[in-house]
């Protein structure tokens, strides 16, 4: 995918909302206006505006802990999100959620999750939904590399191929599963080669270009 004029200041625009964001969170959060915890998708903004710029509305998402910038790759309202996050009324949620389950159904976005590695099966019922109603839907489960060594990821994905789903499974390597680093953890050393055991091809590209993320 190469990005015309239009698409690129799309990209721009929808890569600094996400960062300014989470600026105002983190400086949110150290005032002690925010209950709870969260975690920041600073550092990490071309690969979800990469990935949903691909998409429409009517295609899901789920995402992991660190969903603020998914949500507002896929569309979320900005406003309501932070709402949510400071367990407002009004939030996406009504406020209940927070951080760590924020989410914008009517934009496919299914939510964020706390559980690591909980959000592969959910993208494999929303892929069977599509694939069973006949549409032209696609799901995307965006896990981090500590959410790729759960055996709810390794079930998922080969779910996804048994029963030949319109699900995509996207794995940012930021380096560290919490304290952990991947190259400690992910035995392989390569989150994308393990596709090849389930029969699924897989891509590699780096996660700061937001072109190879567009066009991989």
């Amino acid at each position: 995918m190469s990005l015309d004029k239009k698409q690129f200041l799309q990209a721009y625009r929808t890569m600094r909302t996400i960062r300014d964001f989470e600026y105002r969170v983190s400086d949110e959060f150290g005032k002690g206006n925010i209950p709870g915890f969260l975690h920041l998708y600073a550092g990490q903004e071309a690969i979800a505006t990469g990935m949903c710029m691909n998409l429409d509305d009517d295609d899901y998402i789920v995402s992991t802990h660190r969903g603020h910038g998914h949500c507002i790759a896929k569309g979320g309202d900005v406003g309501d999100m932070m709402k949510e996050i400071m367990a407002k009324q009004g939030g996406s949620c009504a406020g209940k959620g927070g951080s760590m389950h924020i989410a914008a159904v009517e934009k496919g976005m299914l939510g964020a999750n706390a559980i690591v590695g909980g959000g592969p099966p959910l993208i494999v019922g929303a892929a069977l939904s599509a694939k069973t109603l006949g549409t032209d839907r696609v799901g995307v489960s965006f896990t981090g590399d500590g959410g790729s060594n759960q055996g709810t990821t390794f079930e998922a994905m080969n779910l996804a191929v048994v029963l030949k789903l319109p699900a995509i499974f996207l794995f940012e390597n930021n380096g560290y599963g919490e304290g952990t680093a991947a190259g400690y953890a992910v035995g392989s050393k390569d989150i994308a080669s393990r596709a090849a055991a389930f029969g699924m091809p897989a891509l590699k590209v780096d996660g700061a270009d937001i072109f190879a993320v567009c066009s991989g």
